[in-house]
Order: C-alpha cells, then sequence, then structure tokens
C-alpha cells in the first residue's frame, strides 16, 4: 500500500529540493524545501522533535565543512559529524525518525524471499542535503554526451553484474510484472539511488579523487575504486558474496560518473540496473 498524502508530503517536498537543486533553481528554493518538508516530517509524525534537532545539527555540520573560510581543525570536526551522522541516517539508527512502511514481508514471485521496503526520510534527507551542499555545482557536460555514455554503462554494467548473481547462485531467471511498482519506483530511484550515489560518488569518490591528485598514478581511478569497495563494504549485511557484487556494481555506478561528471548519471546507472533484476530475476534474491 502506498503512503497516504500526509506520509507522502515530507517525501515529494525533498524531491522537490533535489529536482531544483539539478535544475539550478534560485538558490533559497532547495533549502525552503527542505524547511518545509521537515516540518511536514514533523507534524506526520515521522520525525520527533529530536529528530528534528539531529537533522539541524547535519545541515549546519554540512554548510561549515565547505566553507573554506572556516579554520582547518572546526572544518575537519564538521566533516567528522557529516560522516557520523551520514551513517547513523544512512543505516536508520536515529531512534526519533520513524520511516514509513511502505511493504511488510510480501513476495515478488513465488520462489523469492520475502521483501519489505521503508520508505526511509533519513537517508533521503541526507542524500538531499549533501546533494545540495557538499556536491553541487557540478561538471557541465552537454547532456546528449551525457546521455549516450550513461546508456551505455548502464547496459554493459547491468549485465555483467546480474550475470555474476545468476554465476554465484544469487539469483536466478524470473520474468515478470511485479504488483509493487507503484511504491518500489519511487522508493529506489529517488530515495536509495538518491542517497548511496550521493555519498559514494558525489562525496566519496569527488574528495578522495580531489585528495589523490598528486599523490597517486590515475588518482580519478583510484578513487573510484576506493568508493566502489566502500559502496561494497556497506552491503557487508548481506554477506561476503553480496559485498562481492554491489562492489562490482559500484564500478559502473562510478564510472557513469567519471566519464559524465554527474551524479545523476550513477543514479540512473544504479537504478536501472535494480528495475532489470525486478522485472527479470529473483527479486530481492533467491529463497
Amino acid at each position: 500500500m502506498a503512503p497516504d498524502f500526509t506520509h507522502a508530503l515530507p517525501y515529494l517536498l525533498l524531491w522537490g529540493a533535489f529536482g531544483a537543486a539539478m535544475l539550478r533553481a534560485p538558490r533559497f528554493v532547495g533549502p525552503a524545501l527542505i524547511a518545509l518538508s521537515l516540518a511536514a516530517a514533523a507534524v506526520a509524525g515521522i520525525v520527533e522533535w529530536a529528530g528534528v534537532a539531529v537533522l539541524a545539527l547535519f545541515a549546519a555540520a554540512c554548510l561549515a565543512a565547505v566553507r573554506a573560510e572556516l579554520p582547518t581543525v572546526l572544518r575537519t570536526l564538521a566533516w567528522g559529524v557529516v560522516v557520523i551522522l551520514t551513517l547513523a541516517l544512512g543505516m536508520n539508527q536515529v531512534p526519533w525518525i520513524h520511516n514509513v512502511l511502505a511493504l511488510d514481508r510480501v513476495f515478488v514471485s513465488a520462489s523469492a524471499a520475502d521483501f519489505t521496503l521503508y520508505w526511509n526520510y533519513d537517508a533521503l534527507f541526507a542524500g538531499v542535503l549533501l546533494y545540495l551542499v557538499c556536491v553541487q555545482p557540478q561538471a557541465n557536460t552537454p547532456w546528449r554526451r551525457a546521455l549516450v555514455a550513461t546508456a551505455s554503462i548502464a547496459v554493459l554494467a547491468t549485465v555483467v553484474t546480474l550475470a555474476m548473481t545468476v554465476v554465484v547462485g544469487y539469483n536466478a531467471w524470473d520474468p515478470k510484472w511485479p504488483a509493487i511498482l507503484g511504491v518500489w519506483i519511487p522508493s529506489n530511484l529517488l530515495i536509495t539511488c538518491v542517497f548511496e550515489e550521493t555519498v559514494f560518488r558525489g562525496v566519496i569518490q569527488r574528495q578522495a579523487g580531489r585528495f589523490l591528485r598528486g599523490r597517486v598514478p590515475a588518482p580519478a581511478f583510484v578513487a573510484l575504486l576506493v568508493a566502489s569497495v566502500a559502496f561494497g563494504v556497506a552491503h557487508i549485511a548481506g554477506g561476503i558474496m553480496y559485498v562481492f557484487l554491489s562492489t562490482l556494481a559500484g564500478i559502473g555506478y562510478g564510472a557513469a560518473y567519471h566519464v559524465t561528471g554527474r551524479v545523476e548519471a550513477g543514479m540512473l546507472v544504479h537504478f536501472l540496473l535494480n528495475l532489470t533484476h525486478l522485472f527479470l530475476f529473483t527479486y530481492p534474491f533467491a529463497a
């Protein structure tokens, strides 16, 4: 069942903030929509007042981390807070934030394990805020070139990764038209992909590339590998094989970001791979 409007509104406002930043709307639009989203989330009971304080601290730390005029000590402290809270929000470990349950132990197909889906407000808030403050502005790549590169990498990454999932027995061929699309698509594209690609490509790969420049040969390639391995390790709860598969997929997402200079390219490759997985293979994995 899809969340009702009261519960969906905070997410819609965050998605609006993300779109405004991507389309380079006036600078006040994104922050205004984020503030409205947080107010709507408090009214809907998604975020308690203590959670509002945590998210406000996260926003302040993000803003301080990118202020070049601040002393290095303060910026380092701010980045420490950003890292800690990004981990806490991404792992849904802030107790005063109550994510909306969209699907509860459903079976996408008979051969698959059961599947539970939350619309994670905490992760979405972190992803959108990091995108506005720490990722923008990005490269102004011509859209046709970016589209061709993204499509090519998406096909290659999808074929290689999903073929490997079958080889190792994680998945099996299972074509279907899933009934969960209405709640799955916004959750996967606009929450999971926005958060994960902003963090691992827009922040980790980008910052690692800058740090490694002049220190190692091929710093962009090394940064891509660092971000991909970090992405894989972040999925350790699924086991060692899942870490390997996630790292493999992460190389594709990182390649899209590297070639286009746009986090959105990684998001699209990520989403298209996941969508193909949902349509053509056991989802989330073979029972």
